[in-house]
């Protein structure tokens, strides 16, 4: 029976809690958590203290050298927790907002579960209103991409540079495999807990020796761009995979979607302030209503606050100029401000039209470029160009 999103939204999560969990403390070694992850199929459990709560996943776990000397306070997250009765839209809300992936359940003083993006888009499959939504408007791009011969070393690095679990194995730009935290964990960091001192002294050897090949997933989940939300989120319950990859018609990778822009369709549900558009120079004869030009900035600058959520407004300037004959020469300038920077585009044509699709293309791609990058990724950037798949 289909679920109304609206009613989803509204619900507890009472129902969708995974329990009973483990819950360790920050003085345990990364070797036990490990241990216990990999028994229970897991990506994430709870870590508690006196006072916070928090997770500890195998993402965090990833940049780990020696899991069974490292205490887990040195890597686990306080996230603060939610109880049974909470709401999925508030929990989809702190989930994006802290950027997590679950969160710890507690009831009574006590860590009783953990709800998780995952858990909350199995119950997604369930809403008939995604069929209508397609996977081109979820989709996060661009996305990094590896050749089928790189290192593993080169990928646990990328992974920790870029903050992510996922990444496409691509031949000749096609998509092959894919590669995720979690293989690398399990088969590289929780064989280091049982190695001994013997081994870790002597000749040094690679950590993470051979190529993306011998350990990546040979049938990563593909949609087309027209695949429904509904598509996607049932196909990752079914298969038991933690992102699926949208590809052109030769299969070459255009983006991704994981669980996370899945759940943030509830978040369409929240009223928000229409980001402020401000077009000059654009007169009642020309080729379409201001109103509608607005519309296609606004919505060319949503996709673009993927990567620069601080985007508070955008103007777009028009001039125009007779230049030869009765042909009118167009030059139009877009600007997108934050509230310490902001992003131009230029665009310049006889035809207005023309010149309108190619500014904001122009914005839209100036957006993405202007995505703040870690220390690590400009050092990573200078040394070596990584990979990436086409983008919309």
């Amino acid at each position: 029976m289909s679920t109304p999103l609206k009613e989803l939204a509204s619900s507890e999560i009472r129902e969708l809690v995974h329990s009973p969990v483990s819950v360790f403390k920050p003085d345990d070694t990364a070797s036990k958590a490990l241990g216990d992850l990999k028994d229970s199929g897991r990506y994430e459990a709870a870590v508690a203290s006196q006072g916070p709560v928090g997770l500890i996943t195998l993402r965090d776990l990833l940049g780990v050298d020696q899991p069974a000397q490292t205490k887990l306070d040195k890597v686990w997250k306080a996230t603060g927790s939610v109880s049974p009765s909470t709401s999925i839209i508030e929990v989809v809300e702190r989930l994006v907002r802290n950027n997590t992936r679950a969160l710890p359940v507690v009831e009574g003083e006590q860590v009783t579960g953990i709800i998780s993006q995952v858990d909350i888009i199995e119950a997604m499959c369930d809403v008939q209103e995604l069929a209508e939504l397609q996977a081109k408007e979820l989709v996060r791009s661009p996305v990094y991409s590896l050749d089928i011969d790189e290192g593993i070393a080169f990928a646990r690095r990328m992974m920790l540079d870029r903050g992510i679990s996922h990444v496409p194995i691509v031949e000749y730009g096609r998509l092959v495999g894919e590669v995720t935290a979690e293989t690398i964990v399990h088969t590289f960091i929780a064989d280091a807990s049982k190695a001994t001192t013997g081994e870790r002294v002597g000749q040094k050897t690679s950590r993470f020796p051979g190529q993306v090949i011998g350990i990546m997933d040979t049938h990563p989940l593909s949609v087309r761009p027209e695949a429904s939300a509904q598509e996607v989120a049932c196909a990752l319950r079914d298969l038991g995979k933690g992102a699926c990859y949208v590809t052109d018609p030769q299969e070459r990778p255009l983006g991704i979607i994981t669980p996370r822009e899945l759940i943030t369709i509830f978040l369409r549900l929240r009223a928000e302030p229409e980001l402020p558009v401000y077009i000059m120079g654009l007169s009642d004869e020309d080729f379409f209503e201001k109103a509608v030009a607005e519309d296609k900035v606004r919505r060319t600058v949503r996709r673009g606050m993927r990567f620069r959520p601080d985007i508070t407004e955008v103007s777009v300037k028009i001039k125009s100029s007779q230049i030869q004959g009765n042909r009118t020469r167009y030059e139009l300038t877009a600007r997108a401000m934050s509230a310490d920077d902001q992003i131009n585009a230029e665009a310049q044509g006889w035809d207005l039209l023309k010149a309108f699709d190619e500014l904001l293309d122009t914005l839209g791609k100036a957006l993405r470029r202007s995505k703040p990058e870690t220390q690590g990724t400009a050092r990573r950037r200078r040394g070596r160009q990584v990979r990436r798949g086409q983008s919309f």
